[in-house]
């Protein structure tokens, strides 16, 4: 592996085809350019191509077509069209693509749901401090960023308050108002490193620095609880923040009376009716919907949540809206992991678990293969980092990584670092990021490769379709329109064969609201101009049509039937358009031709033929060019059908 530049999977297949290891049970078929083609290869082409047809090609026409189509592919590679950016990237692209849903750690994302769902049957009650990392921090103010939350956090464990801890240090903004409590979240509700932390931090405990997308988090766990949605109905006294004193301590003592009646064994719903000032529940005995966490005010769904035996009432609860007395109506727990697993698996798509599998799988890679930072020169790019990072990092040639017995330089990194951004530490770091990635990504491929024919042949397919469309369009398809010396001469000398068995029109049909402007328009279109038809009928247009439309124009060459106008007013049939054409406001600008006059007038099929022509001539310039050598015992053991 070269450890100068690096893109990924731009030579994976030449080097598969000539593998001595699989010789005995691949034998080489044919040898095209140069190439050793094995038999599976020609098997894996064949039979696809067997599936997609109707009428099934013979083999042996077949290894005609197959030569051909490998003899085009060897000509784009002799252009150095598989050397070019654009290919490359396409390429790269599309291999990523490929290989992707095989560079998943096996069973991660089973792993991770059932991780998920067991998480979703127990709700956490946390606080946090956050210490926020700027994107432009370098690794030692990063590290500085760090020491200061472990700092924090002994002060935490040393007996400080963590409330008071979070609103003296902790970036998020709410913290000054609510200490750095979150309440109680469940899976999903949170980035997922945090979620993690959280439910792995003992309740009473302060988490170490847990870094997320936001920065470091310590986080302390006071609390855990089974998951449900709880049922509640509720008397409620209503007291607004501008209550005067004495109606709140009226207001205090009336709900604290109630609840008294209630311990007594009084009537709820009746103490509902005669009581509560909630009247949108008042006479359906105070029922409220399904609560689940975080849906209402922390005082609230304390005491809710607190409930639990069905019947159960609450001791009087202050809100910002007033006193609440619950009882527990019902209450509805996780369903089945069969039962959420759907659910599950779409929610994991939408967070940092969605990539997590493929994580594993190069956090493992990294381990079984040696991969190990430079960190010296890591802290030498962010020293040179700025304007002249580029310039400076294409001249470093020390080891940025070492994987797989194999040193990768820092000029490598050169193919990742976009212009105009490479200024900030962040895209640095994902240009390091991205450059590590690829090479790792290239590694198992080429592993992938060698043990999945099946991905190795689609590779190999993609790659050869690329290169055959390039240079097929440049030999051929963008050299048909241009060539129209060619053209000429190819109708020329095959002019019998483009005969017509019958007359047709050439020319424009003309139609208008007015017969002395159609008349006008028709002498303009009969008078000699360098100008093409196109062209003309664009300056009249423009000349004729404003905001009210006055006239239309077709150009073109037809047939009887095909158009009323030109049928009457050409030749001579028909009825349908004989009062437009006769008042003047229908008229055809051309001649009767009895057969075409040159290429331009059956150009279509002149063109098609002629494109067939220079691929016929342009194949047997290439199997001079290149030898071809067919293995007759080999090709012998090729089955028609899978």
């Amino acid at each position: 592996m070269k450890t100068t530049t690096f893109l990924l999977a731009a030579f994976l297949f030449p080097a598969f085809t000539s593998m001595s290891a699989q010789e005995a049970t691949d034998p080489e078929i044919m040898n095209i350019a140069g190439k050793s083609i094995p038999k599976s290869e020609f098997e894996y082409i064949y039979h696809k191509n067997l599936r997609q047809q109707v009428e099934k090609t013979p083999l042996d026409e077949y290894v005609t077509l197959f030569c051909n189509y490998k003899l085009k592919v060897a000509e784009a590679e002799a252009q150095g069209i598989d050397t070019t950016k654009q290919f490359r990237d396409e390429y790269k692209g599309y291999c990523e693509q490929l290989v992707k849903p095989y560079l998943v750690e096996a069973g991660a994302e089973e792993q991770l749901a059932k991780e998920a769902y067991d998480r979703l049957l127990e709700e956490v009650e946390a606080s946090h401090i956050l210490f926020e990392v700027p994107s432009t921090a370098t690794a030692a103010e990063k590290q500085a960023i760090y020491e200061k939350a472990v700092s924090v956090r002994e002060q935490a464990l040393n007996g400080a308050d963590f409330a008071e801890l979070a609103r003296r240090y902790s970036d998020d903004p709410s913290a000054e108002q609510n200490g750095g409590c979150l309440g109680y979240f469940t899976a999903f509700q949170m980035v997922y490193p945090f979620e993690k932390a959280a439910y792995e931090t003992p309740v009473g405990e302060i988490s170490l620095p847990v870094e997320t997308r936001f920065g470091y988090h310590l986080i302390k766990v006071s609390g855990r609880r089974k998951t449900r949605a709880v049922q509640v109905a509720h008397i409620m006294l209503k007291v607004s923040q501008d209550t005067p004193e004495k109606e709140q301590m009226d207001k205090e003592k009336k709900i604290k009376n109630l609840y008294a009646k209630l311990l007594k064994g009084a009537d709820f719903d009746e103490l509902v009716r005669t009581n509560s000032e909630d009247t949108y529940t008042a006479e359906s005995g105070g029922v409220l919907p399904f609560l689940q966490t975080g849906q209402f005010v922390k005082s609230f769904e304390d005491a809710a949540f607190a409930l639990d035996s069905i019947g159960e009432i609450s001791a009087p609860v202050r809100t910002q809206f007033g006193w609440h007395i619950l009882k527990l109506i019902d209450e509805e727990t996780p369903g089945s992991y069969e039962d959420l697993h759907e659910g599950i698996v779409r929610n994991m798509a939408r967070d940092e678990r969605a990539d997590a599998g493929r994580k594993q799988f190069f956090e493992h890679l990294k381990a079984d293969k040696g991969f190990a930072w430079n960190e010296t020169t890591l802290s030498d790019l962010e020293k040179v980092n700025g304007d002249s990072l580029l310039e400076n990092v294409q001249k470093m040639e020390q080891p940025l990584f070492v994987f797989a017995e194999t040193a990768y330089p820092a000029s490598g990194l050169a193919n990742y670092l976009k212009s105009g951004e490479t200024g900030t530490l962040s895209s640095l770091r994902k240009a390091v990021e991205a450059y590590s990635v690829d090479v790792m990504t290239e590694y198992a491929a080429n592993e992938l490769c060698q043990t999945n024919p099946e991905i190795k042949n689609l590779l190999q397919e993609y790659r050869d379709g690329m290169l055959l469309f390039e240079v097929s369009d440049k030999e051929v398809w963008q050299k048909t329109p241009l060539d129209t010396k060619g053209l000429k001469k190819f109708f020329k000398k095959n002019k019998k064969q483009y005969a017509w068995s019958e007359p047709r029109y050439k020319g424009y049909v003309i139609s208008s609201d007015s017969a002395e402007r159609t008349k006008t328009v028709k002498e303009r279109l009969s008078q000699k101009t360098s100008l093409s038809a196109d062209k003309m009928i664009q300056n009249l247009y423009r000349e004729y049509n404003d905001s009210i439309r006055h006239i239309a124009i077709a150009y073109g060459i037809y047939r009887q039937g095909e158009n009323p106008t030109v049928d009457y007013a050409a030749f001579g049939i028909g009825t349908s358009d004989s009062t437009a054409v006769s008042s003047g406001l229908n008229a055809i600008c051309g001649k009767i031709l009895m057969q075409p006059e040159s290429y331009e007038d059956v150009k279509g099929f002149v063109m098609s033929d002629y494109q067939n022509y220079l691929e016929k001539e342009w194949i047997k310039k290439l199997r001079k060019k290149y030898p071809i050598t067919i293995h007759e015992d080999v090709l012998a053991t090729v089955k028609s059908e899978e």
